[in-house]
């Protein structure tokens, strides 16, 4: 197939869908133009792109993004979404070398995060019925030894445009666990859920009751989190769960941009700190709130050794009056980043962080001492809490002792400079 232009839209719920504008192709570079009547909806899909009104929009970093501008590129599925959509399409006989960005969107069409809609569409609704958990798993592993069988449509329809290299699939959940597929017409006491399976390629083979761990200790620390539960499964340890925040009641959806396609920068290599990540925060909201949430957020990432913490893993969410606000945090766990770092540095230093490294931050920041170092405290003592928090979600014995090791290294490199007046 091949699409020559794309229209977008904010769906915001079953009967309010705004028209946003047109995507096509210059060559290998997508450009954008406005409908000229979004100005009047009072909304955006990037504070980083200026005024709204006639004219071209390139992306900023033609490289980052295979050519499209980031605010799009995040409707697209990476790692294990992508793998199931690619590994379908080769099924039907579709050449991927001739796919284009556009293509790829409108495999997309509604199923996408947040709420952007791309038409004309080739996606496939999903039917509405209930699911069986632990098959699906199953039939994850089996699509990662690389069966190519009936199951990659389901958990293609499931999954397909999920980010993240763990399978996952996006269902609504009941109090009891009971799973179904479909976003639209939920049953009443189901609401929209994201659940992670685990993978041979895991670190952890308790993956599911770790996150879930690190869901609580955060929780705790003050971080501002989705509801999370750890499911029980007949085939493991059990399957992490977080309801999906870019979903609201009665099939409301919410525009959700993360931090790198708000930049159009290429989250896979380390591109800002956290001192510029904190500036982006106030810019956004203008709200003082939300910047020390995040930098709550860094030290967490810091003592609990979560270094995958790059800039896709941060996200704004556009709420239906136009507001622009920090997303709740997610994808925390423990992770040892890329050369044993974090992608985003601590006052220039990507491993080692100090007490002092990140009080160094909370200064540029004008965030006080006291209040920085009363962060610092509080985040300390739910971190000191993981390793028991894990053992109560049952994590293993081996994972247990990493998490602890690794904790008391962060924690003792934070008391390694103690202060409570000024920096």
């Amino acid at each position: 197939m091949t699409t020559d232009v794309l229209n977008v839209s904010l769906s915001l719920s079953p009967i309010l869908k705004i028209p946003v504008g047109r995507l096509a192709l210059d060559g290998n570079i997508a450009i954008f133009e406005y409908d000229g009547t979004f100005s009047t909806s009072g909304l955006g899909i990037n504070p980083t792109f200026g005024a709204i009104g006639p004219g071209l929009v390139r992306p900023r970093d033609r490289g980052a993004f295979r050519g499209l501008h980031g605010v799009f590129a995040d409707s697209l599925p990476d790692s294990w979404g992508q793998l199931l959509l690619e590994r379908r399409l080769r099924q039907a006989g579709v050449a991927l070398h001739g796919l284009t960005v556009l293509d790829r969107l409108a495999y997309v069409g509604r199923r996408g995060r947040g709420a952007l809609v791309y038409e004309p569409s080739t996606d496939e609704a999903t039917a509405d019925r209930e699911v069986n958990l632990d098959r699906l798993a199953l039939e994850a592993d089996e699509v990662l030894e690389g069966d190519e069988n009936e199951v990659l449509r389901r958990l293609e329809e499931l999954g397909g445009s999920s980010g993240g290299a763990r399978p996952k699939v996006h269902v609504a959940l009941d109090s009891a666990g009971r799973a179904f597929a479909g976003e639209g017409n939920l049953p009443p006491g189901f609401t929209n859920w994201i659940v992670k399976f685990h993978a041979s390629a895991d670190r952890f083979v308790d993956i599911g009751p770790l996150e879930t761990a690190y869901a609580e200790a955060a929780r705790r620390a003050g971080i501002d989190m989705p509801r999370t539960r750890l499911i029980s499964s007949l085939r493991g340890p059990g399957y992490f769960a977080t309801e999906r925040f870019d979903r609201g009641a009665d099939g409301r959806r919410f525009h959700v941009l993360s931090v790198a396609a708000m930049l159009d920068a290429d989250w896979t290599v380390p591109s800002i700190d956290y001192d510029s990540l904190l500036s982006v925060v106030r810019s956004v909201t203008r709200d003082e709130q939300a910047v020390l949430q995040m930098f709550r957020r860094m030290v967490f990432n810091v003592l609990a050794l979560n270094r995958d913490d790059h800039t896709k893993q941060h996200a704004f969410i556009l709420d239906h009056e136009g507001r622009w606000r920090l997303s709740p945090a997610y994808d925390l766990t423990l992770s040892s980043g890329p050369g044993n770092e974090h992608y985003l540095a601590v006052n220039g230093r990507a491993r080692s962080i100090t007490r002092r490294d990140i009080l160094a931050v909370a200064g540029e920041q004008l965030i006080d001492a006291p209040r920085a170092n009363a962060v610092l405290d509080e985040v300390a003592a739910a971190v000191a809490l993981l390793p028991s928090i894990a053992r109560d979600f049952g994590v293993t014995r081996a994972t247990l002792a990493e998490t602890k090791r690794a904790t008391e290294d962060q924690l003792s490199l934070l008391a390694s400079f103690k202060t409570s007046g000024t920096q």
